[in-house]
């Protein structure tokens, strides 16, 4: 009996937009994941760090999707339990405004973490964002980011799916003479961009502080 060939992704998977109802879900996929990122473990205290990227990916999925949705999830389509996520946004999308920052509950952040963590954590998305844009050669660009597969769901292509995906659809869009830039701290998934035609712009150890430093590889993909 010849072997059967695995079906398509999309098949067995498919991608919508966040439902507010989820963000819950999302934010505790994102903090599984993002919990063993040694950026986030330089701005928080061990004890704090699960808390503190709790109230973080909530924030920003709050923030990012206040006025038009721009995160994602793959579910599976038999159960509709969702396997990922990953959120695309323009450049100059997701505005935000200080009532948006109000409702976030940022006096109760400082509060719990102090003043320092929150400046170091509004710090370092500036930063980040900065070294980007150096190494793209661009202020304007589209930004990919918190791409996360839940544990149980790793290993089966599905992030493969969900970002080849997300590019299709972006291709089809009127953004042709934009770049899609990303940031990873994590060497491993530099090959898995590379693989879905994203380019190496640099990489290595970055300086945010005297005291905080990380490995950084700041990537693009050019139509």
């Amino acid at each position: 009996m010849n072997k059967l060939e695995p079906p398509p992704k999309g098949d067995l998977f498919y991608i919508e937009k966040i439902q507010a109802h989820e963000r819950n879900e999302v934010v505790h996929i994102l903090t599984d994941a993002f919990e063993t990122n040694p950026v986030y473990a330089s701005i928080f205290r061990p004890a704090d760090l699960r808390e503190g990227l709790t109230w973080l990916f909530g924030t920003a999925l709050f923030l990012i999707n206040r006025r038009q949705v721009w995160t994602k999830v793959v579910k599976e389509r038999e159960s509709g339990e969702i396997a990922g996520t990953f959120t695309l946004i323009p450049s100059g999308g997701a505005k935000r405004t200080f009532r948006d920052y109000l409702q976030t509950g940022i006096p109760g952040f400082i509060s719990r973490f102090g003043l320092s963590v929150f400046c170091r954590m509004l710090g370092l998305e500036s930063y980040n964002q900065k070294i980007l844009a150096k190494a793209i050669r661009s202020k304007e660009y589209d930004y990919l980011s918190m791409v996360v597969v839940k544990e149980k769901y790793r290993r089966k292509g599905i992030g493969s799916f969900a970002i080849q995906s997300c590019l299709d659809e972006w291709l089809k869009t009127e953004r042709h003479g934009h770049l899609l830039g990303l940031t990873t701290q994590l060497p491993e998934n530099v090959s898995f961009y590379s693989r879905l035609g994203f380019e190496k712009m640099d990489e290595g150890e970055v300086s945010f502080s005297r005291k905080i430093h990380y490995y950084n590889c700041n990537m693009k993909y050019e139509p």
